[in-house]
């Protein structure tokens, strides 16, 4: 069954195509809306990039004008999380705050009494997110490991299709000297202060950073600096 829905996807030349094939496959397990995407860090925090949101546009213009997205739990929970998990098991180990709970009583008055979400994580700090909707549901093993293929796979060929990278994981891009220096960088120095640590010129060390900077495609020093925290360097 993966080899097949892989296949399929490979065909797909439009997120569209992919939205569609993935509607019907998760169809059979009950559930009725989806939404695919990925948050990529930068120094204003995470940018939210939708590659397909297949939910009632209602649902969608509710969501938004309550910015229901500022207090979904189960996209916090996914931050934390490697593996799948239904919304009630997450909300079954959470206290829920207010907001939290109206987003859920929210969806049950929608019909979707439980949901799946795949969390999705890569260098960089690089985060993605399948979620789907429907019915609470028994979940073997088997379903939920189907599933998550499933999400990963969706997730992967968005992503080849819109083109978009994960954010370049320092470590293996900077040389450790380059990675010396946007450490200080980090810790408030200046470049005349850095090359005195570092015994190097100003002129290095500047050359240092403006290549950390380069090959992190941060245009400032500030964003190089939060990309280095984000991936738990600094």
């Amino acid at each position: 069954m993966i080899g097949e829905f892989a296949a399929a996807l490979e065909t797909c030349a439009t997120i569209d195509e992919v939205k569609f094939l993935f509607r019907d496959r998760i169809a059979t397990f009950g559930y009725n809306a989806s939404a695919c995407g990925a948050f990529l860090p930068t120094d204003r925090g995470p940018e939210t990039h939708f590659f397909f949101q297949d939910w009632p546009p209602a649902w969608i213009e509710l969501y938004i004008s309550r910015n229901f997205v500022a207090a979904d739990y189960s996209v916090a929970e996914a931050r934390r999380r490697i593996a799948p998990f239904t919304w009630l098991e997450a909300k079954a180990q959470r206290t829920l705050s207010r907001a939290e709970q109206d987003i859920w009583d929210t969806a049950i008055a929608w019909g979707w009494t439980d949901g799946l979400s795949v969390p999705i994580h890569g260098p960089g700090g690089y985060f993605g997110l399948v979620a789907m909707a429907g019915k609470e549901q028994p979940m073997p093993p088997s379903l939920r490991t189907l599933l998550h293929q499933i999400s990963f796979l969706t997730h992967e060929r968005c992503r080849a299709l819109i083109g978009l990278t994960p954010v370049a994981d320092p470590q293996a891009v900077l040389t450790h000297r380059e990675l010396e220096c946007i450490r200080w960088v980090a810790a408030g120095k200046t470049d005349l202060e850095i090359a005195s640590i570092m015994d190097l010129s100003q002129t290095t060390v500047k050359t240092h950073v403006d290549q950390v900077r380069r090959k992190l495609g941060a245009k400032t020093r500030s964003q190089a600096v939060a990309r280095l925290v984000l991936s738990g360097l600094s």
